[in-house]
């Protein structure tokens, strides 16, 4: 057992985790607001839910001013948050771990062979493999794009280059909530594989501890397979001597 995560990496993640969820809940509150890109009267190209606002179990908030002090105010905890992580990182060497190199689109493609049956054995891998790496590097860009025109939507008059940039109002609203869709669609798949390929990953999120010998590199797991570890194989019995025991 070693440990895998510092426990700055720990405490961010799920300060982010609780974080993203009431920003996610509360902006499609704002949303449900005006449940539209176009301005009353126009159409909007491509959005085909115009009008039809967001179920209410899936917003945070209350009502619309109390979800806009529920958006800000995580938005800050989630600026504060990230910039210790990437500081953490960028100081500890943990980047290394994240950072694209040559080879990652192969790795990627044997992944994706992996997880369709048509190659027998885990790639081999470091701390992630290249999926992993793929999603956890394209979030800090996707975010950067919801900062961005999140900014333009909420002070469209002070930042009319930013939002004109955009493509106007409308337009930027409409980045702003694809970009937040990305987030949440990465999300969900990266639940839905610690569950269903690395459920000991959990706990080197809440403790650090992990063992090498329950990743799925060495059960050779794919979603819902191969679980559990693999058990080690007895130790061959010695035969006895030729001449049989010996005597006392």
């Amino acid at each position: 057992m070693k440990t895998r995560h510092h426990w700055i990496v720990r405490v961010t993640h799920w300060v982010n985790a609780v974080a993203l969820t009431l920003m996610v809940g509360s902006g499609l509150r704002i949303f449900n607001g005006s449940p539209a890109f176009a301005p009353k009267g126009e159409t909007f190209c491509c959005y085909p839910f115009e009008g039809t606002a967001i179920p209410a179990w899936l917003t945070f908030g209350g009502w619309l001013g109390g979800a806009r002090h529920w958006h800000f105010a995580m938005m800050w905890l989630l600026v504060v948050n990230g910039l210790v992580y990437l500081a953490f990182i960028y100081l500890h060497g943990e980047w290394r771990d994240l950072a694209p190199r040559r080879g990652d689109l192969r790795d990627t493609w044997e992944m994706i062979k992996f997880y369709t049956f048509a190659r027998k054995d885990h790639p081999r891998q470091g701390k992630h493999n290249a999926l992993q790496k793929s999603a956890y590097f394209a979030m800090p860009m996707i975010a950067a794009i919801i900062v961005i025109s999140g900014i333009a939507i909420w002070k469209p008059v002070q930042f009319a280059p930013l939002t004109n940039l955009l493509g106007g109002y409308a337009w930027a609203r409409y980045w702003h909530f694809v970009a937040m869709s990305a987030i949440v669609a990465l999300s969900f798949v990266h639940i839905f594989m610690v569950f269903a390929v690395d459920p000991y990953a959990l706990r080197s999120m809440v403790t650090g501890g992990y063992s090498e010998r329950l990743s799925p590199e060495e059960r050779n797991a794919r979603p819902f397979l191969n679980l559990l570890p693999k058990r080690a194989s007895p130790a061959p019995v010695a035969a006895p001597p030729a001449g049989g025991p010996e005597a006392p």
